[in-house]
């Protein structure tokens, strides 16, 4: 939907916008007096605007300056030049006597914003626009050293030539440009991105990301792109609370079209409260925005960002009705050094409100989609179209990075640096592991890296489990992949080996669909407890240390084949079958660190609550389902693959294991199952949470080993086991069972300060509170509980994620005990198909 001033007609008007002292306005707005059409001018005050032949007023306009206009007759293909100059806003402030206790006049203003919000905005029942974003981040200083350590010259002049930054570190890290229309029904929403181009990345994708309008008549403004803290939104100063979170000034007013605009000043009545500071703009009698400038800071609660501005300005459409023109972020951070600062501009032309948009435009399963070609344009398409003239570092960049992309994708460069990879020392042999490629990145060779491969357990003694994996690329979409775990231990002179062969085959056209099955086999060690709860990094220290021996294990020759499959849409499912010979192992090694006169007993191998009833050697068939789905998925359809972007809907996941007696000699029988919810829920301002509950049991219990009885994924470390799914106080093997009915809630509340924000130390470092409970229940005589509270967003900037939780538990044993759990969690634990009970390596 691209404007037909825009598409079909070369006549061209140019110049600079400017204020009296002859200053660039950035990003200053032109539009055709009468309609929507128009443009914006760049950071250098310069714009273009392309329109049809013909007669028109041109009207200049800028946020705290009064509007310029300029008539002008063009003919088509003429190309005129003309320069606005703006002169600063006067703003009259008639005589007004606030009396004692009394109010300024801009709350009377606010609150008749306050009660047209609602309407104004439904008052769209349907709108469309054409929109172009341009994007671009600047590196303004580079630092003389990183964590401590010093950058040389030499250091610093390479380091800034492969970010192409000039000597002084200043240049452009990223530039994008991209054409779209947006569509709007209801609360259906559809944006169709006709053009992207991305400086250095022919098949970059530019910000279809970014939301297309940021719309401030909401009671809670996402500004950007939703993350982490970020999505819990930001207060609007015409919410409907706002009185509670701002205090407002009447600065002034002017006319402008015979409409009175208030200027008025808005500031968070709290330091930390997650509200904006700054400047909007109302019309009289109409209550409508006529413009913002509002500011956010790392103190309103941003987490990567250091501050970001939003500025906005409207077009009057009639009476009571405004639409948007233009939208300007300015974000900058400050990161190790790097002194990073932008703007993402927007300009929307040729808007349309309350006409029919036909319903085959939406699709509530696309909500953004590609053209085809969307990344084939060439620089003239682009040059004809481009509402924002670009500058003139911009245009170095573009020529800079699309040079060193030819460069680097050159065949013969990329071959060089294979071979250059393929180079190996003994370093890199501990450190790093090793890998060998072959010429056209289709066969790789792969050796573990030694040193984290060495362990220690009371079983296998001093330990060495190197990994060897191969991966064959078949064609862009298919491949196979072994891999080989060989395990050697130096006390019981054990060795074991089991290897894992895997054809996948991904969708061209669905990202995230993909088929895959998969052979294992071989002898190795596994953990008595099926979920295998002990790191073995951790055993090493506890056992060494402090001679706490968690890893309880048996040997299995087993062999297995699997096949899985996710079809993309919110559902996938896997199947297994495979056999076990199971043998007991028994402790080797009572060595540790302690002293003599310290040292205690390790506990045997088989854990003390098995005492009546052993691990016997035995034989076990296995076959196991699992099926998992969440509905509403939505996608956004690129030029050659549709990607998906999640739902907000649930996951659900149905999983079955059944032990076959009888058949290859296998001693099992039984059948056991489990149905779980897992969700997460946006709260806004009071935070989020999110949930994962179960129920499931043993149908039959016929003959049930040790490994095959349900337990809990406990843990008996300072250090956190996986959230969501674990019992962070709860031991390996206290509570497991063959209960025919249990159920678990596990349930994390983060309030994302919610509270915090009202205490100094925690508001300024940005840490949130946690709780939430994990709870298991079988019978009366078999439960586990424990409650927590935490503190998480714990870190710095972008180095964020650690979480330290105060955890208290309660048994039908009657105990109960309480401990630090510290821990690391990025993003959502709520992914469809994860934990893969169908696993046979």
């Amino acid at each position: 939907m691209l404007s037909a001033a825009q598409c079909a007609f070369g006549a061209q008007v140019s110049g600079k916008i400017l204020d009296e002292e002859g200053l660039p306005l950035a990003f200053a707005s032109v539009v055709v007096k009468g309609t929507t059409i128009g443009t914006s001018a760049n950071a250098e005050g310069n714009y273009i605007l392309n329109i049809p032949a013909g007669n028109y007023t041109l009207l200049a306009q800028y946020i705290g300056y009064k509007q310029t206009e300029y008539a002008l007759k063009i003919a088509n293909d003429e190309k005129q030049q003309h320069n606005f100059v703006l002169k600063a806003q006067g703003y009259e402030l008639r005589d007004i006597v606030i009396k004692s206790g009394g109010e300024d006049p801009a709350y009377r203003i606010i609150r008749n914003a306050i009660k047209q919000r609602e309407k104004h905005l439904k008052q769209l029942a349907t709108f469309e626009t054409s929109i172009y974003l341009k994007g671009v981040l600047r590196n303004r200083k580079t630092p003389n050293q990183i964590m401590g350590i010093k950058l040389g010259d030499e250091k610093k002049e390479d380091m800034n030539g492969s970010m192409g930054l000039d000597t002084a570190g200043r240049g452009v890290l990223y530039l994008a440009e991209q054409y779209a229309d947006y569509y709007k029904k209801g609360k259906q929403t559809k944006q169709i991105i006709r053009s992207v181009k991305e400086s250095g990345d022919p098949s970059g994708m530019g910000m279809g990301s970014v939301p297309p309008v940021i719309n401030f008549y909401e009671n809670n403004v996402n500004v950007l792109v939703s993350s982490g803290a970020n999505d819990l939104g930001f207060v609007s100063p015409i919410s409907a609370t706002a009185l509670n979170y701002y205090s407002y000034k009447l600065l002034g007013d002017f006319k402008e079209n015979e409409r009175n605009i208030y200027k008025i000043q808005v500031t968070p009545k709290r330091k930390f409260e997650r509200c904006f500071t700054g400047d909007i703009y109302i019309a009289d009698e109409e209550w409508a925005i006529h413009s913002l400038q509002l500011l956010l800071t790392n103190k309103q609660g941003l987490d990567m960002l250091d501050t970001l501005k939003t500025e906005q300005q409207y077009l009057p459409m009639g009476k009571d009705l405004w639409v948007i023109k233009s939208q300007v972020f300015y974000p900058t951070i400050n990161i190790l050094g790097f002194d990073v600062s932008g703007n993402f501009v927007t300009v929307y032309d040729n808007q349309k409100v309350n006409q029919p948009i036909a319903d085959s435009i939406f699709n509530k399963k696309i909500t953004i989609s590609y053209q085809r070609d969307a990344t084939k344009r060439d620089s003239a398409y682009g040059q004809n179209l481009r509402p924002v003239a670009l500058e003139m570092d911009e245009l170095r960049n573009y020529d800079y990075r699309d040079s060193t992309y030819k460069g680097d994708n050159d065949p013969t460069r990329r071959d060089s640096l294979r071979r250059l990879g393929n180079k190996t020392d003994i370093g890199e042999f501990f450190w790093g592991g090793i890998s060998f490629t072959s010429k056209g990145y289709k066969r790789r060779f792969s050796i573990s890296q030694a040193l984290f491969y060495v362990n220690y357990n009371t079983v296998e003694g001093l330990n060495y489990a190197p990994s060897l994996s191969f991966y064959q690329k078949i064609d862009s979409f298919k491949y196979l992949n072994a891999e080989t775990q060989l395990r050697y231990g130096f006390g019981n002179t054990h060795f074991n080996t089991k290897a894992l062969l895997r054809y996948r085959s991904r969708s061209k056209t669905l990202s995230g669909k993909y088929f895959k099955i998969s052979l294992a086999g071989g002898r190795y060690i596994s953990q008595l407890n099926n979920q295998q709860p002990v790191a073995e990094l951790m055993n090493t220290y506890s056992s060494l240390v402090e001679q706490r021996n968690y890893f309880k294990i048996y040997e299995r020759m087993f062999a297995g084949l699997q096949v899985a499959q996710n079809l993309g849409t919110g559902f996938s499912w896997s199947a297994s079958l495979q056999y076990e010979d199971r043998a007991p192992l028994q402790n080797t090694s009572s060595y540790s660190f302690v002293s003599n006169k310290n040292k205690i007993a390790f506990t045997d191998n088989l854990p003390i609550e098995f005492a009546a009833n052993p691990l016997l050697k035995h034989q076990a068939l296995i076959a196991i389902a699992q099926v998992n789905y969440q509905p509403g998925i939505s996608y956004t359809q690129y030029p050659e693959r549709k990607v998906p972007q999640g739902s907000n809907a649930p996951v659900f996941s149905l999983f079955y294991q059944k032990g076959i007696p009888d058949i290859l000699g296998s001693d099992i029988d039984y059948d056991k199952w489990s149905f779980s919810i897992k969700d997460e829920v946006n709260l806004k301002r009071m935070g989020s949470f999110e949930y994962h509950t179960s129920i499931g049991g043993f149908l039959t219990a016929n003959k049930v080993a040790i490994p095959d009885q349900n337990h809990l994924l406990g843990n008996q470390y300072t250090v956190a086991a996986p959230y969501l799914q674990s019992y962070q106080l709860a031991p390996y093997y206290r509570y497991s069972n063959v209960a025919k009915l249990y159920g678990t809630l596990h349930l994390e509340y983060f309030l994302k300060g919610f509270i915090s924000n009202k205490i100094p130390l925690l508001r300024q470092a940005h840490w949130y509170f946690v709780l939430g409970t994990n709870t298991f229940y079988a019978t009366q005589n078999l439960y586990y509980t424990e409650a927590f509270v935490g503190l998480d967003n714990i870190g710095y900037k972008i180095f964020r994620g650690i979480r330290l939780d105060l955890v208290k538990s309660w048994d039908s044993y009657h105990q109960s005990h309480m401990g630090l759990r510290l821990g690391y969690k990025l993003g959502s634990t709520i992914k469809v198909g994860q934990q893969d009970k169908a696993s046979i390596f």
